[in-house]
């Protein structure tokens, strides 16, 4: 006798998305740490300062073409806000005070969206709020790249 009926497999069922929001607390929470932890030697150089030993260069675009990409100096801008220097992060790249804001945020939003699933609540979707936020971000790294082409 063969049934109509199939059972789901465990594999299909819809599971909360705990890995991800715990993937993101921790990245934003190892960012903001190493963001206290580190410091800057000059106008290029990152520093691990107990060891007094400076961090490789990680821009790939610096590297090869031999000029900044957007992201250019946001490691630097995010170390010297958490170091209370907003006149040296904003002349690093003017977005990192911004990026850095998103960054921080996800440290309580993360908590709070892992408290959700965990009490069987569904996960806020924040996608739209999350494209008004990103959008003028966006557009402040591409002019800060121009200018920094342009001179």
């Amino acid at each position: 006798m063969s049934s109509s009926l199939v059972m789901p497999l465990e594999s299909d069922a819809p599971r909360p998305k705990w890995t991800f929001h715990i993937i993101m607390l921790s990245i934003a929470v190892l960012v903001t740490a190493l963001s206290f932890l580190l410091t800057t030697d000059g106008p290029t150089d990152v520093v691990i300062p107990w060891l007094n030993i400076a961090l490789p260069p990680t821009c790939s675009m610096q590297n090869m073409a031999g000029i900044d990409c957007p992201g250019c100096g946001l490691t630097r801008s995010f170390i010297s806000l958490a170091h209370g220097q907003l006149s040296a992060s904003l002349a690093f790249n003017p977005a990192g005070i911004l990026i850095f804001g998103v960054v921080l945020f996800q440290i309580p939003y993360r908590i709070a969206q892992l408290w959700r699933l965990r009490r069987g609540l569904p996960a806020w979707n924040l996608n739209m709020v999350s494209l008004w936020i990103w959008a003028p971000i966006v557009v402040v790294l591409m002019m800060q790249w121009i200018g920094k082409l342009a001179s």
